[in-house]
């Protein structure tokens, strides 16, 4: 008598299983870093441009962020007083450090953390 091989029904459950939940994690997650990548942008194109903010108060600079971010749907999840605005000589430091929550299965939650740094200008 022959010996069989092959996957069992437990194992194949078992791989569904664990393949079902790495594509939940991807479907929850994926998102939050899709919507940091955007932020990246905004503050590359910051970089790219430094004089897009020459003359501009850091009030406005704040305004004009506020503004790209609410174009992308991002305001919602970025507290206002999350973005950071220094001047240093000529260059204006950028930072903008939050969090962002999603539920992930029944009561857990991931949370995960972002920030994003630009400095614009020449020192």
């Amino acid at each position: 008598m022959r010996q069989q091989s092959g996957f069992s029904l437990v194992l194949v459950a078992v791989l569904v299983g664990l393949l079902g939940f790495a594509g939940l994690f991807a479907l929850r997650v994926g998102p939050l870093y899709f919507d940091h990548w955007v932020i990246q942008e905004i503050f590359a194109d910051l970089e790219a441009a430094p004089e897009a903010l020459e003359g501009q108060s850091s009030r406005q600079i704040r305004r004009d962020i506020d503004t790209k971010l609410r174009v992308n749907n991002l305001s919602k999840f970025v507290a206002r007083d999350a973005l950071g605005i220094e001047r240093n000589g000529n260059q204006w430091l950028l930072s903008l450090d939050y969090e962002r929550r999603t539920p992930f299965v029944a009561e857990v939650d991931l949370v995960v953390s972002f920030a994003a740094v630009a400095a614009v200008g020449e020192p």
